[in-house]
Protein backbone atom coordinates (compact mmCIF):
# COMPACT_ATOMS: atom_id res chain seq x y z
CA UNK A 1 0.00 0.00 0.00
CA UNK A 2 1.65 3.54 -0.60
CA UNK A 3 1.92 5.74 2.44
CA UNK A 4 -1.00 6.41 4.30
CA UNK A 5 -3.39 9.36 4.10
CA UNK A 6 -5.11 8.33 7.00
CA UNK A 7 -5.49 5.90 10.03
CA UNK A 8 -8.72 3.96 11.01
CA UNK A 9 -8.80 3.04 14.92
CA UNK A 10 -10.95 -0.38 15.87
CA UNK A 11 -13.57 0.84 19.13
CA UNK A 12 -15.12 -2.44 19.85
CA UNK A 13 -14.86 -6.01 18.75
CA UNK A 14 -12.35 -8.37 18.45
CA UNK A 15 -10.01 -6.21 16.99
CA UNK A 16 -10.32 -3.50 19.89
CA UNK A 17 -7.10 -1.04 20.15
CA UNK A 18 -5.58 -1.69 16.69
CA UNK A 19 -5.24 0.35 13.79
CA UNK A 20 -4.82 0.49 10.38
CA UNK A 21 -3.69 2.82 7.65
CA UNK A 22 -5.83 3.28 4.86
CA UNK A 23 -4.84 5.24 1.09
CA UNK A 24 -6.98 7.25 -0.87
CA UNK A 25 -9.15 4.16 -1.42
CA UNK A 26 -9.39 0.91 0.56
CA UNK A 27 -11.90 -1.71 0.67
CA UNK A 28 -13.13 -2.81 4.48
CA UNK A 29 -14.50 -6.10 5.13
CA UNK A 30 -13.82 -9.83 6.78
CA UNK A 31 -12.62 -11.25 3.26
CA UNK A 32 -8.84 -11.68 3.03
CA UNK A 33 -8.91 -9.98 -0.05
CA UNK A 34 -9.89 -6.65 1.51
CA UNK A 35 -7.39 -3.54 2.22
CA UNK A 36 -8.54 -3.67 6.10
CA UNK A 37 -9.53 -6.93 7.37
CA UNK A 38 -12.30 -6.90 10.42
CA UNK A 39 -12.69 -9.82 12.32
CA UNK A 40 -16.29 -9.27 13.60
CA UNK A 41 -19.07 -11.24 13.21
CA UNK A 42 -21.48 -8.62 11.86
CA UNK A 43 -19.10 -7.60 9.01
CA UNK A 44 -19.55 -9.03 5.38
CA UNK A 45 -16.99 -10.11 3.53
CA UNK A 46 -16.83 -7.12 1.65
CA UNK A 47 -18.98 -4.61 3.38
CA UNK A 48 -17.64 -1.31 2.71
CA UNK A 49 -15.20 0.89 1.00
CA UNK A 50 -13.10 4.23 2.43
CA UNK A 51 -12.82 6.70 -0.41
CA UNK A 52 -11.21 9.97 -0.51
CA UNK A 53 -12.76 12.75 -2.94
CA UNK A 54 -11.88 15.98 -4.04
CA UNK A 55 -10.06 16.03 -0.27
CA UNK A 56 -13.40 15.02 1.40
CA UNK A 57 -13.56 11.82 3.10
CA UNK A 58 -16.61 8.99 2.63
CA UNK A 59 -17.73 5.76 3.99
CA UNK A 60 -19.86 3.95 1.02
CA UNK A 61 -21.56 0.25 1.93
CA UNK A 62 -21.20 -2.28 -0.79
CA UNK A 63 -24.30 -3.85 -0.45
CA UNK A 64 -23.63 -5.33 2.98
CA UNK A 65 -26.29 -7.43 5.56
CA UNK A 66 -26.12 -5.07 8.48
CA UNK A 67 -25.07 -2.17 6.46
CA UNK A 68 -23.19 1.44 7.69
CA UNK A 69 -24.34 4.36 10.13
CA UNK A 70 -23.24 7.07 11.45
CA UNK A 71 -24.57 8.96 14.97
CA UNK A 72 -27.53 5.80 14.77
CA UNK A 73 -28.75 7.08 11.61
CA UNK A 74 -27.98 4.31 8.87
CA UNK A 75 -27.24 5.58 5.35
CA UNK A 76 -25.70 3.92 2.15
CA UNK A 77 -22.79 6.85 1.52
CA UNK A 78 -21.73 8.59 5.00
CA UNK A 79 -19.44 11.93 5.03
CA UNK A 80 -16.66 11.68 7.20
CA UNK A 81 -13.90 14.29 8.72
CA UNK A 82 -10.97 13.97 10.72
CA UNK A 83 -12.00 12.42 14.57
CA UNK A 84 -15.50 11.32 13.11
CA UNK A 85 -16.86 7.72 14.64
CA UNK A 86 -18.85 5.50 12.74
CA UNK A 87 -19.54 1.88 12.43
CA UNK A 88 -20.01 -1.17 9.52
CA UNK A 89 -22.85 -3.21 11.18
CA UNK A 90 -22.24 -3.25 15.08
CA UNK A 91 -18.51 -2.43 14.93
CA UNK A 92 -17.59 0.68 15.94
CA UNK A 93 -14.73 2.91 14.03
CA UNK A 94 -13.16 6.11 14.42
CA UNK A 95 -11.01 7.84 11.21
CA UNK A 96 -7.79 10.20 12.01
CA UNK A 97 -6.30 12.31 9.27
CA UNK A 98 -2.24 13.43 9.55
CA UNK A 99 0.76 12.52 10.62
CA UNK A 100 0.02 12.73 13.97
CA UNK A 101 -2.32 9.92 14.21
CA UNK A 102 0.66 7.34 12.42
CA UNK A 103 1.02 3.98 14.42
CA UNK A 104 2.15 0.79 13.00
CA UNK A 105 -0.30 -1.19 11.38
CA UNK A 106 -2.27 -4.11 13.24
CA UNK A 107 -0.65 -3.23 16.40
CA UNK A 108 -2.11 -2.43 19.97
CA UNK A 109 -2.39 1.75 20.60
CA UNK A 110 -3.72 4.05 23.24
CA UNK A 111 -6.06 6.82 22.50
CA UNK A 112 -4.86 8.97 25.57
CA UNK A 113 -2.47 10.85 23.47
CA UNK A 114 -1.92 13.45 26.55
CA UNK A 115 -0.31 10.34 28.67
CA UNK A 116 2.97 10.75 29.83
CA UNK A 117 5.76 8.59 27.92
CA UNK A 118 7.06 5.29 29.65
CA UNK A 119 10.38 5.16 30.76
CA UNK A 120 12.66 2.79 29.50
CA UNK A 121 13.42 -0.25 31.69
CA UNK A 122 16.61 -0.28 33.60
CA UNK A 123 19.41 -2.49 31.01
CA UNK A 124 20.23 -6.47 32.38
CA UNK A 125 22.73 -7.00 35.06
CA UNK A 126 25.54 -9.47 33.04
CA UNK A 127 25.71 -12.60 33.92
CA UNK A 128 28.17 -14.05 36.10
CA UNK A 129 30.84 -15.60 34.63
CA UNK A 130 30.03 -19.44 33.88
CA UNK A 131 31.14 -21.78 36.49
CA UNK A 132 33.44 -24.75 36.36
CA UNK A 133 32.40 -28.08 35.87
CA UNK A 134 34.40 -30.98 37.36
CA UNK A 135 34.20 -33.86 35.73
CA UNK A 136 34.76 -37.49 37.63
CA UNK A 137 36.35 -40.22 35.82
CA UNK A 138 36.47 -44.04 36.83
CA UNK A 139 37.82 -46.69 35.03
CA UNK A 140 36.69 -50.20 35.37
CA UNK A 141 39.46 -52.85 35.43
CA UNK A 142 38.85 -56.27 34.00
CA UNK A 143 39.10 -58.04 37.34
CA UNK A 144 36.09 -55.80 38.89
CA UNK A 145 38.62 -53.50 40.64
CA UNK A 146 37.38 -49.71 40.52
CA UNK A 147 40.39 -47.09 40.46
CA UNK A 148 39.23 -43.50 41.46
CA UNK A 149 40.95 -40.12 39.72
CA UNK A 150 40.44 -37.05 41.64
CA UNK A 151 37.77 -34.70 39.87
CA UNK A 152 39.18 -33.22 36.73
CA UNK A 153 38.33 -29.51 36.39
CA UNK A 154 36.73 -28.32 32.42
CA UNK A 155 38.28 -25.13 32.31
CA UNK A 156 36.34 -24.18 29.39
CA UNK A 157 32.38 -22.69 29.59
CA UNK A 158 29.83 -24.53 30.09
CA UNK A 159 27.06 -24.90 27.64
CA UNK A 160 23.81 -24.15 28.52
CA UNK A 161 21.00 -24.98 26.78
CA UNK A 162 19.05 -21.72 25.67
CA UNK A 163 15.58 -21.09 28.32
CA UNK A 164 14.02 -20.19 25.78
CA UNK A 165 13.00 -21.92 22.18
CA UNK A 166 12.16 -19.53 19.10
CA UNK A 167 8.74 -20.78 17.74
CA UNK A 168 7.64 -20.40 14.40
CA UNK A 169 4.21 -18.93 14.02
CA UNK A 170 1.75 -20.80 12.42
CA UNK A 171 0.49 -19.49 9.27
CA UNK A 172 -3.08 -18.03 9.34
CA UNK A 173 -5.65 -20.68 8.42
CA UNK A 174 -7.44 -19.78 5.52
CA UNK A 175 -10.45 -18.22 5.77
CA UNK A 176 -13.98 -20.50 4.31
CA UNK A 177 -16.08 -17.85 1.88
CA UNK A 178 -19.64 -18.30 0.77
CA UNK A 179 -23.12 -18.06 1.44
CA UNK A 180 -23.13 -21.49 3.87
CA UNK A 181 -19.86 -20.47 5.67
CA UNK A 182 -20.33 -16.89 6.37
CA UNK A 183 -23.33 -14.86 5.21
CA UNK A 184 -25.87 -17.93 6.99
CA UNK A 185 -25.03 -16.68 10.19
CA UNK A 186 -25.70 -12.80 9.46
CA UNK A 187 -29.37 -13.69 7.93
CA UNK A 188 -32.76 -13.22 9.79
CA UNK A 189 -33.72 -16.35 12.10
CA UNK A 190 -36.82 -16.96 9.67
CA UNK A 191 -34.26 -17.84 6.77
CA UNK A 192 -32.24 -19.79 8.56
CA UNK A 193 -35.17 -21.58 9.76
CA UNK A 194 -36.91 -22.27 6.27
CA UNK A 195 -33.25 -23.45 5.02
CA UNK A 196 -33.25 -25.99 7.82
CA UNK A 197 -36.71 -27.11 6.85
CA UNK A 198 -35.75 -27.38 3.38
CA UNK A 199 -32.92 -29.37 4.11
CA UNK A 200 -35.16 -31.93 6.08
CA UNK A 201 -37.46 -31.83 3.23
CA UNK A 202 -35.00 -32.75 0.71
CA UNK A 203 -33.74 -35.46 3.40
CA UNK A 204 -36.94 -37.09 3.74
CA UNK A 205 -38.22 -37.31 -0.06
CA UNK A 206 -34.40 -39.21 -0.86
CA UNK A 207 -35.09 -41.65 2.06
CA UNK A 208 -38.69 -42.24 0.41
CA UNK A 209 -37.26 -42.48 -2.80
CA UNK A 210 -34.82 -45.56 -1.92
CA UNK A 211 -37.38 -46.78 -0.27
CA UNK A 212 -39.73 -47.53 -2.84
CA UNK A 213 -36.76 -48.46 -5.09
CA UNK A 214 -36.01 -50.77 -3.00
CA UNK A 215 -39.55 -51.98 -3.11
CA UNK A 216 -39.25 -52.20 -6.73
CA UNK A 217 -36.04 -54.12 -6.77
CA UNK A 218 -37.99 -56.84 -4.16
CA UNK A 219 -41.26 -56.72 -6.01
CA UNK A 220 -40.00 -57.43 -9.94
Amino acid sequence: MAEAAAHLFVLTGPDLGRSFPVGPRATLGRSDECDVVLRDRSISRKHAVLVLEDGRWAVEDLGSTNGISKDGQRAKRIALADGDEFKLGDLGLRLRLGAAAAAPAGQDIEFDLAAPARMPAPPASPRPPPAEAEVEVEIELEEGGEIELEPAVARGPVTRAPLVAETARAPRAERRTGFLASDLEQQPFWLRTLVVLLLLVLCAALSYGAYRAVGMLRAG
